[in-house]
């Protein structure tokens, strides 16, 4: 006849421990692979990097970001009788391009692109003047940005227009109303109009 084996306290308190082990280890494991799947969801109007998001692309990790105070008034887009020189993009993400562009051919300080150039914001320095679709998208949200800017020692958008980077013509350049109509419109290089720095992430 075989003797059934019995396991002792001790051995039944060791095997109670390693199982209670396994255990933790796999709660934990599970809770460092939900972690690892947790993204800060972003969103239209969230002071981030230096200012306000004002347009996400597809993925939502992406876009765009107002600076939170007018770079300035009656600022000229500077250099009229600089043509053909670039600054031509109109979509969004060519605004980094047509400040480059113009700042390369208009050395002049204190011009709308020069302001945006120059302006830093919470270590952020990588600022540019939007082209025309991204002073458009601006547009659409300055309300919120209105509110979030406030909320973080800025200000609002004056009730006129703002330039773009974006050439009309050899010396005429677009610009967008911030009022109920939301106009767009073209002027020359030498007129006078706020300025507001963006940055792209």
């Amino acid at each position: 006849m075989c003797k059934q084996f019995k396991p002792n306290f001790r051995m039944r308190k060791s095997i109670l421990t390693l199982l209670l082990v396994v255990v933790i280890v796999s709660i934990q494991s599970c809770s460092d692979d939900d972690n690892e799947g947790t993204t800060t969801q972003l969103a239209i109007g969230d002071f981030h990097e230096g200012g306000v998001i004002f347009y996400l692309d597809a993925t939502g990790e992406h876009g765009l970001i107002s600076s939170v105070a007018n770079q300035g008034f009656n600022i000229e887009w500077g250099c009229l009788d600089a043509v053909d020189f670039g600054a031509n993009g109109l979509e969004i993400g060519t605004g980094a391009q047509n400040t480059i562009d113009i700042l390369d051919r208009c050395d002049t300080q204190n011009i709308a692109a020069d302001l945006c150039d120059t302006y830093e914001n919470d270590s952020f320095d990588d600022w540019f003047l939007p082209s025309k679709n991204e002073l458009d998208a601006l547009y659409q949200n300055y309300e919120i940005v209105n509110d979030t800017a406030l909320d973080n020692a800025g200000d609002t958008f004056g009730n006129s227009e703002y330039w773009s980077s974006s050439h009309d013509a050899s010396n005429t350049v677009w610009t967008q109303y911030f009022t109920s109509s939301g106009n767009t419109n073209s002027d020359f290089k030498n007129g006078e109009h706020y300025v507001r720095a963006i940055r792209s992430f």
